[in-house]
């Protein structure tokens, strides 16, 4: 974790939007007040309506989208988070979610699995497929209505690396030792954190909102909060022209500051 004072990059508003099995958990800040505020939505759509004013809006959700062979993306997370590489997982082909998109509720996992396992060689999740409907909401709207702000796919768990002094957290979030560390990562980086956690597990039921969709949005919050750097560096686009890529911190890790020394 890292010590000392945070400089923060950014001071406008930041949201960090995570999916939900009620639909939506939304975390943000307004600009010129670093209160934090969290709400549910039925919608991807009443998100970023609410939220068009954002300066920094993030999401946890895969955005661009690949066509004949997986992300390098998710290749990099996955070599970044080590022991936690499983939490990157691979996402839906363009195809996969154009099929979604067309058939709605009548879409079929086995209809779907093999259109994955066509375009990349290997078959699709049932944990990619349960959120295909939410990758195939976001995609709508970013394809039809093109809102404003700039919405960018980001991933928590490379946030909490990046800010981390990019060791990952081993534990996961379903345990308590897990939430315990990654409560210690946002204590360093989010004031407020606590009461905007605290507020949102009392409003919501448990079958709407998990723990871990709250910690997810917070985190994007926090990472929001500072300049954002590419997963890779110059990610390509997809053929609907999104960008294939995960937003993280750029910071530096606070070890950095006693290289000069380490290198005498």
């Amino acid at each position: 974790m890292r010590s000392g004072p945070v400089t923060r990059c950014v001071t406008g508003s930041v949201v960090g939007v995570d999916g939900c099995a009620g639909g939506w958990i939304a975390v943000w800040t307004t600009g010129g007040d670093e209160t934090l505020h969290s709400g549910r939505y039925e919608s991807i759509e009443a998100v970023v309506d609410d939220h068009a004013a954002a300066d920094t809006f993030l999401i946890d959700m895969p955005i661009g989208l690949p066509d004949s062979e997986p992300r390098a993306c998710d290749s990099v997370a996955r070599q970044r988070l080590g022991a936690r590489s499983s939490s990157v997982f691979p996402v839906p082909c363009r195809a996969v979610v154009d099929y979604v998109q067309r058939e709605g509720d009548a879409a079929e996992y086995d209809h779907a699995n093999t259109l994955q396992r066509e375009r990349l060689g290997s078959g699709l999740s049932k944990q990619a497929w349960n959120i295909t409907p939410k990758i195939a909401a976001v995609d709508t709207v970013l394809r039809e209505a093109h809102p404003t702000p700039d919405i960018r796919e980001s991933h928590p768990e490379c946030c909490f690396a990046a800010l981390n002094d990019w060791y990952p957290i081993a534990q996961p979030k379903s345990t308590a030792s897990g939430r315990a560390a990654r409560f210690g990562v946002l204590d360093s980086e989010l004031d407020g954190w606590r009461d905007c956690y605290e507020t949102a597990l009392d409003e919501h039921y448990r079958k709407h909102l998990a723990r871990d969709d709250i910690i997810d949005a917070l985190v994007l919050v926090a990472a929001g909060q500072h300049a954002l750097t590419s997963i890779p560096g110059k990610p390509p686009t997809d053929e609907a022209g999104l960008p294939m890529e995960i937003v993280v911190p750029d910071v530096d890790p606070s070890w950095h500051q006693h290289l000069s020394v380490a290198e005498q």
